[in-house]
This record gives structure tokens, sequence and C-alpha cells, in this order.
């Protein structure tokens, strides 16, 4: 199962589950078309307070799992960063300045 997260989702997904801290139910039609478009799946709607409480708390589950991936590999590339050499970080940069060079627009005309 595939697990798709856009900003959109990441912010109704918060506001789901303040509204489930609080004690009142979220409406199970955005509830559900958030859960499907997450999860990729084709659950069908329900007023069922425990399935819905059951589906914001898999996306929440999901959504901190995502978050703690992505700090992770935040942390590793900083890790990364820091352990690099002068002489390859000067590689790197003239890479890049060669990179940054390329021509843009049509090719030239051929004779």
């Amino acid at each position: 199962m595939e697990i798709k997260f856009n900003s959109e989702d990441i912010k109704l997904i918060r506001k789901f589950e303040e509204i489930k801290n609080r004690g009142y139910y979220a409406s199970g039609n955005e509830v559900t078309a958030v859960y499907n478009r997450v999860f990729g799946t084709s659950l069908s709607s329900t007023s069922c307070g425990t399935c819905l409480r059951g589906r914001i708390q898999q996306m929440v589950d999901e959504l901190n799992r995502f978050e703690e991936k992505i700090k992770a590999q935040e942390e590793l590339k900083e890790e990364m960063v820091d352990n690099v050499t002068p002489e390859e970080n000067k590689a790197s940069e003239e890479a890049e300045n060669k990179s940054a060079i390329k021509r843009v627009g049509r090719p030239p005309k051929k004779k």
C-alpha cells in the first residue's frame, strides 16, 4: 500500500485530529475522502464514530511516521555535509558551476 501526503491532506489530518481530541466528530465524507486519497483505497463514507476515529488515528500515525522519516533524512543530509572535506566541497562547487552554464533555448542552426 503506497501512502501519499500532500500539503492540503496534512492540514486536514491535523484538523481532524484536533476535532477528535476535543471530543467531536469530523465529517465522515471529508475524513473518508482524505483517507482514500492518502492510502489509495476506495472505502465508502460512514457516520460510525468509532470507524471515523480509527481512520483519523491511522492517518495521524502514518503522518507522524512520515514526518519522522523526513526529519531523519534531513539530519543525515546535514551529517553528510558536515563530513565533506574541503577538496570534496571544491569539486562539488566546480561541478555545480559547470552545470549552471548550460545554454537554454533553441539549438544553433546547422549550416
